[in-house]
């Protein structure tokens, strides 16, 4: 009888039984094949049950089942099974079957066919009995089987034997029902599947239930015929298929108990098999496994049931699976078959059986494994110089095909061997077909083939070359100034190192070598040095030196620099149109600027595939137009280009371009009126890495944003960190940092009410008249604040030529709205004419907020003395505006005027507002509660000094005493506290 117990191979030591287990799952057919025992024994009626299925799947249990059921209620259980490989007599298995029914018959218990050593109803060849040998001959009519211990005869005359187990099989079923359980058909030899084909026939009458079990799929020929045959003749088919997950974890609970969590990382190398599973319980059981090197083919547990499916396949079964591991987690058939080198006709039976067995799944197109913990097992048997002379082959076909190189570019550059030039190439076209969309993959296989390029100077120079634009777009400057630096010492041409001199002054700030003029000069002046990197090299050079500060248009130099450039390339003409329209705005021809940043041409950056359309001088020309269009007005426009160049610089990791995008992005917002979004932008663009040159969209005009966020908004912390940096700035030698210090210096003077020099606002105004900070344009209505720090600090003559230069602005842009309205807003101040800045806030219109509450606020400033109705108008409506916009500080100035105004509107917090505080507030004395009520309202300190009767000296004493006994260190921080315990308390009657 079939024995419910499996012991594994001796794979670690000794081997460890695993005990019988509860049978789990096949419910349906253990439940068909006892029907079919039941009606043998009730009703004597006989058949066939084909049972078929995978090896592993627990074939050999349902038959030990059938046996299970049948000899206990009285039936004679034969049982035999095929044995793989050559040298088998024919009608072996059925010999085994019935070789002990003679001897049973002439002694023993005297039951026909139930041998004394083994259990009632079962009959079995005894372990010591053998075939038979050369000389034997088949016994004669009405001689009997051979005993235990006896030889087989020699096939002479299968015929013979076939009518001896005949009769045999016959005279047994008429004393019993009988059941042959036959395993292993497909190992059967052909006389033997002949003779079961024929017995079947000619014994359907008796009480005889033959169960054959075959593996499926398998395409024997004799084995399928047969198969066939007994299905058209009535056979029950029963399949035999993997266990649904929840019976493949009963088993494992069974078979381990509490250890049964140890094998849910394995369970996908069983595919859901019972022996496959058993026989991984087993090992682990043995050995304790780990998880960890599952999926990294390199736990022995996972080789071993990897290594246990693959011997359970046929020969070209297994050479299928192992090179189709080699190959990857999915492939094609025709692919598959140029591989192993054979048509693909004849993969046919190897991967039916291959699917059979549950190792890899197909759909229409593809073959892959069936989870990839079978594929990494599976291909961890291979040894490394197969595997990779497989993957090598498998690499030059579709090479070969037509694959693209960026296809196999990432398998090429692990297969790679130093020196290996074909790999080389192949990366190096990857690399440029793939940089415009995804540089930091191009970069990674040009840093392997510059690795495979060895000791081959020349070749590895001219690779280094090519890496470096993408090393820097990707933000690894460092690495890519050095690379530079080394490509520049040594060139192995003069047209390598005239690009190499491109690219870093691409990316702007120093050379990373000595003597850069030189460079330069040697790569204009060679005549290796094809002409069109000559123009792009001097028009980028000088495009840049126009950025820092360093080439300003004294002479013409600008002109005659742009009349040596020829237009032989579209950047070159692109970077001279970008030069053309900086210098227009330099002499605040701003409308002349905007039309020569006409739209970037495509071919520019098709051109030019190493970069795609992620050029710097195409990157700095589309947001120099974005901000001439902000400056225009047309915010939708502008906020179309940066955000299209933002999504392109976060989507395709060009980490370089990102603080200039998101510092275009935040003057958009800031001119809009959403302080606070724009300061969230800042606070991105400051995150991200900060590479000399462009990417750092220029450190001085990030600061200048920040600050004058900071100015509208009333942070004190921001502001002075801004005032702080404008203070290396002013001391530092590059000429655009010392302008943008001078500028963020007058804004932090307006924020603390203090005067400044002359020095100091004839600095400011050089700012103002340079029209650019980096690629963002100055704002149109920065004069004002200029005007209003000039008249502040009682400088009426710098006043004056601000309102002037301010006028001539305007009348040199009679387009540009925006620039009437500062004209009429700066005029406005020096005259003190409410109507002038009427217009001036009208002139602002919706598209800048800011300056139309600012417009507004002085416009009710300056009609409060004569008409208290239209300030009150002209503030509300500014407060209005300043609220929306986030812009605190602002918003508090104007509530502390309508409350001169005897008006008590919603606070900023939304609170009403009395008339004056209690004189016992927090311990300040009336004098100290005097100046502290103007201050959290608005005012600065020398309008309290004028309100109040006092000199500015005697303000900034109280002043001072009142941050000590209030515990604040700025304005801020004052207003809020005041706001807070004083205009949110309840109005007394």
């Amino acid at each position: 009888m079939i024995q419910a117990t499996d012991i594994p191979p001796r794979t670690y030591g000794a081997a460890v039984p695993v005990p019988a287990a509860v049978p789990r799952g096949h419910g349906r057919q253990r439940e068909q094949l006892l029907q079919r025992v039941l009606r043998l024994l009730h009703r004597d009626e006989g058949g066939v049950l084909w049972v078929e299925g995978p090896a592993g799947a627990g074939k050999s249990r349902l038959l030990a089942f059938a046996a299970e059921e049948a000899a206990p209620a009285g039936a004679l259980v034969l049982t035999g099974s095929g044995v793989a490989g050559p040298g088998m007599p024919p009608l072996a298995p059925l010999l085994d079957a019935l070789a002990s029914m003679p001897a049973a018959r002439s002694g023993g218990s005297g039951e026909p066919g139930t041998p004394p050593s083994h259990e009632p109803g079962t009959a079995h060849r005894e372990p010591g009995s053998s075939y038979p040998g050369p000389g034997s001959s088949y016994p004669g009519p009405g001689s009997s089987y051979p005993g235990p211990g006896a030889s087989y005869p020699e096939a002479g005359s299968p015929y013979l034997w076939v009518r001896r187990v005949e009769d045999g099989l016959r005279d047994l079923a008429r004393d019993r029902p009988v059941v042959v359980v036959l395993d292993d058909v497909e190992h059967c030899d052909e006389p033997t599947l002949l003779a079961v084909r024929g017995l079947t026939a000619r014994l359907a009458g008796l009480p005889l239930l033959w169960v054959l079990a075959a593996r499926s799929h398998l395409d024997v020929p004799a084995v399928e015929s047969l198969r066939r045959d007994l299905l058209a003749e009535g056979a029950v088919p029963l399949d035999v298929g993997a266990l649904e997950p929840d019976p493949v974890r009963l088993l494992v609970r069974d078979l381990l108990g509490p250890r049964a969590a140890q094998a849910e990382p394995y369970l996908p190398l069983a595919g859901g098999l019972p022996g496959a599973v058993r026989q991984l319980c087993g090992l682990l059981a043995a050995r304790t496994g780990t998880a960890a090197g599952a999926r990294a083919g390199e736990d022995p547990v996972a080789g071993a049931a990897a290594a246990r499916r693959l011997d359970q396949l046929t020969r070209p079964a297994k050479e299928l699976v192992l090179i189709a591991s080699a190959l990857g987690d999915s492939l094609t058939v025709r692919h598959l078959s140029r591989v192993l080198g054979r048509g693909e006709s004849a993969l046919l039976r190897p991967l039916r059986e291959v699917l059979a067995a549950g190792l890899m799944r197909a759909d229409r197109q593809h073959l892959a494994f069936a989870h990839p913990s079978v594929r990494d097992a599976v291909v961890a048997t291979l040894p490394p110089p197969v595997r990779l002379s497989v993957r090598r082959r498998s690499v030059d076909l579709r090479l070969a095909d037509g694959t693209p190189p960026a296809a196999l570019a990432a398998e090429i550059a692990e297969l790679a061997e130093p020196g290996d030039e074909h790999a080389i190439r192949v990366l190096e076209t990857a690399a440029r077909e793939l940089a415009p969309h995804s540089p930091a993959t191009a970069a990674a296989h040009l840093r392997r083939a510059v690795r495979l390029s060895g000791d081959a100077v020349p070749r590895r120079m001219r690779l280094a070359a090519r890496l470096v634009p993408l090393l820097w777009q990707t933000g690894e400057a460092e690495e890519a100034r050095a690379l530079a630096r080394e490509v520049v010492q040594v060139p192995p041409d003069a047209a390598t190192h005239a690009r190499v001199c491109l690219e870093l002054t691409r990316m702007g700030g120093p050379f990373p070598v000595a003597q850069a003029e030189a460079h330069l000069r040697r790569a204009l002046g060679h005549r290796g040095v094809p002409q069109p990197v000559k123009d792009q090299l001097l028009s980028t050079a000088l495009l840049h030196r126009l950025l820092a500060g360093e080439a300003e248009e004294a002479g013409g130099a600008l002109a005659g620099s742009l009349a040596r450039a020829r237009g032989t390339h579209p950047l070159n003409d692109l970077t001279q149109r970008t030069l053309r329209s900086m210098s227009a705005c330099h002499r605040q021809r701003w409308t002349e600027a905007l039309g020569h940043s006409e739209p970037v041409p495509a071919k520019a950056a098709e051109l030019d595939p190493a970069y795609g359309p992620a050029l710097p001088e195409v990157v700095l020309a589309t947001v120099w137009r974005a901000a001439l269009l902000g400056l225009a007005g047309d915010g939708t426009a502008a906020a179309d280009l940066v955000e299209g160049g933002l999504a392109d610089a976060e989507q395709r990791g060009r980490r370089a371009y990102l603080p200039l995008w998101r510092t275009a992005r935040a003057r958009l917002l800031l001119d809009g009126g959403r302080l606070p979004e724009a300061a969230r932008e800042l606070a991105a663009a400051g995150a991200g890495p900060h590479v000399p040159g462009t990417s750092a969209a220029s450190g001085a005009a990030v600061v200048c944003a920040r600050a004058r966020i900071a100015f509208h908004t009333g942070d004190d912390a921001a502001l002075e960190a801004c005032a702080a940096l404008a203070e290396t700035y002013l001391e530092g030698e590059d000429r655009q940092s010392r302008r943008a210090g001078a500028w963020i210096a007058v804004l932090a003077a307006l924020y603390r009410d203090e005067a400044l020099t002359r020095d100091q606002l004839d600095a400011a105004a050089a700012h103002l008249r340079r029209g650019f900070l980096h690629a963002t344009c100055v704002d149109a209505g920065d004069v004002v604040l200029l005007a209003a720090a000039a008249l502040a600090s009682g400088r009426r003559d710098v006043a004056a030529a601000a309102v002037e230069f301010a006028e001539d602005r305007a009348r040199l842009n009679p387009g540009l709205p925006l620039f009437a309205g500062a004209a009429a807003h700066a005029r406005g101040l020096f005259a003190r004419d409410a109507g002038l800045l009427a217009e001036a806030a009208e002139l602002h219109g919706a598209a800048r907020p800011l300056l139309r509450a600012r417009a507004l606020e002085d416009a009710g400033e300056c009609a409060a003395a004569a008409d208290a109705g239209t300030a009150r108008s002209r503030f509300e409506e500014a407060f209005a505006l300043y609220t929306g916009c986030g812009a605190e500080r602002d918003a508090r100035r104007v509530h502390g005027r309508l409350r001169k105004l005897g008006i008590r509107p919603a606070g900023v917090a939304g609170a009403a507002v009395p008339a004056a505080p209690e004189p016992e507030w927090r311990g300040l004395t009336r004098s100290e509660l005097g100046v502290v009520r103007l201050i959290a309202h608005g005012a600065t300190n020398r309008e309290a000094a004028e309100r109040l009767f006092l000199s500015p000296h005697t303000v900034n004493t109280h002043l001072r005493h009142a941050f000590e006994k209030l515990g604040v260190r700025s304005r801020v921080q004052l207003a809020r506290l005041y706001a807070r315990e004083v205009d949110a308390a309840p109005v007394s009657a």
